[in-house]
């Protein structure tokens, strides 16, 4: 059987820190800001367990970005600081009951959090990506670490206020989240989309790139307008690096898919 030398037929976009929750200065708003992308997942963190009389800077929260926000609370809360911070307050170590009370609190921030203006706005290049891609026939799907519940109102501000819309969409609560592969194949599935070469995974986090080379997917990922610099991305090998997704739609037209037609397979990019 000859490998596969055609075009690019599905397109995976991580939300924040690729399509929308870009970098900007909202110190004004949260003093914690540390000026980066994709903050949105981080401030219900910090107001939910500060209600507990529990400090996490934003850095701590964002070591494991990208995965499904239940798993990243239970990552969070073995963080030995804030393990501590919960002791102190409480006098033992956070139960199942104590846990399901912090994630149900933050699953009700996140849904309010989430589609504030100067968090939900795309960024810059986001819509003429998306209009480029659709205009080479390319399905053009999403993937998320967010709740299903939080996710959706995310997407359905997105299309209201800005006529963003997907064409497959998956979140972790649904599926399997990252690093696993499994919401690659959802959104294939979706789609009626195969081989898994003809597919682009796009993500701002290691987790996600992760996710990408599970599933046999090209992978792009953004070190400037998300959560993970270039460094850390670069240290996971994408196929290939950009600062956002202004640059996702030339990189799939002239690099990806003159690879393909040579033969190359994703996982021999340019990293």
């Amino acid at each position: 059987m000859s490998r596969y030398a055609g075009k690019i037929k599905l397109v995976i976009l991580d939300m924040a820190g690729v399509v929308c929750d870009g970098p900007q200065d909202l110190r004004h708003i949260y003093p914690g800001d540390d000026l980066k992308g994709c903050k949105a997942p981080i401030i219900p963190f910090t107001e939910v367990l500060l209600k507990h009389n529990i400090v996490v800077d934003w850095a701590t929260i964002r070591k494991h970005m990208g995965l499904y926000k239940k798993t990243h609370l239970q990552l969070l809360l073995e963080d030995e600081n804030v393990k501590n911070q919960f002791i102190k307050e409480y006098g033992h170590d956070c139960s199942e009951k104590d846990f399901n009370q912090i994630f149900q609190e933050y699953e009700l921030l996140l849904n309010e959090v989430i589609v504030r203006e100067e968090l939900a706005k795309p960024i810059e290049g986001a819509l003429e990506c998306i209009a480029a891609l659709r205009e080479a026939g390319i399905v053009v799907g999403s993937d998320t670490g967010y709740t299903r519940e939080a996710s959706t109102a995310l997407r359905r501000l997105l299309e209201k206020k800005y006529n963003l819309v997907f064409d497959v969409t998956t979140d972790a609560e649904t599926v399997k989240g990252r690093p696993s592969p499994f919401m690659v194949f959802d959104c294939m599935d979706k789609a009626n989309v195969y081989p898994v070469e003809t597919v682009v995974k796009v993500d701002d986090t290691v987790a996600g790139i992760y996710e990408g080379r599970n599933a046999g997917a090209w992978t792009i990922g953004i070190y400037s307008s998300g959560s993970n610099d270039y460094d850390q991305l670069a240290k996971v090998k994408p196929d290939f690096l950009v600062p956002s997704i202004k640059y996702v739609a030339e990189v799939i037209f002239r690099q990806i898919e003159s690879r393909l037609k040579r033969g190359k397979l994703p996982g021999q990019g340019v990293l």
